[in-house]
């Protein structure tokens, strides 16, 4: 069954995107598959330029849109190819139909009123469907 991993930061999209870089970064180290869903094409160019140069001393490679050679993807057509490692869910309107092929999704709540409530309800849809959930506040992180 697919885990579900709800993430509350502080900050707003940009704190997510690095959140969601960091996160691709372990799961890379872990060879598990990653997949980030963007809900448009701009947002994808900015994760992708954020992965070659979030960290200095190293690049994630990855590509834009789906390659089942390239374990990390980002995609923003709602198309998740051969990827079943983690879902990175950056989309505030919906869950993708297909999240329950994954391990493991991550889902990113930060500071804007609108995606605190979307991120609620996501949680209640997990929630009752039965899908274990974890819930970590980096917002207290020292």
């Amino acid at each position: 069954m697919t885990n579900i991993m709800f993430y509350r930061i502080t900050g707003n999209y940009d704190s997510a995107m690095l959140l969601a870089c960091q996160l691709t970064d372990k799961a890379y180290q872990q060879n598990l598959s990653v997949l980030i869903s963007t809900p448009e094409e701009v947002i994808s160019d900015k994760i992708s330029k954020k992965l070659w140069s979030f960290r200095t001393a190293s690049f994630l490679p990855h590509q834009i849109e789906t390659d089942p050679s390239v374990s990390i993807s980002i995609n923003h057509s709602l198309n998740p190819g051969e990827h079943d490692g983690l879902l990175i869910n950056l989309s505030d309107e919906s869950t993708p139909g297909w999240f329950s092929r994954f391990k493991k999704v991550v889902e990113i709540v930060y500071d804007e009123q609108r995606v605190i409530a979307t991120k609620r309800e996501r949680y209640s849809f997990y929630q009752n469907r039965g899908y274990p959930i974890e819930y970590h506040d980096l917002t207290k992180a020292c």
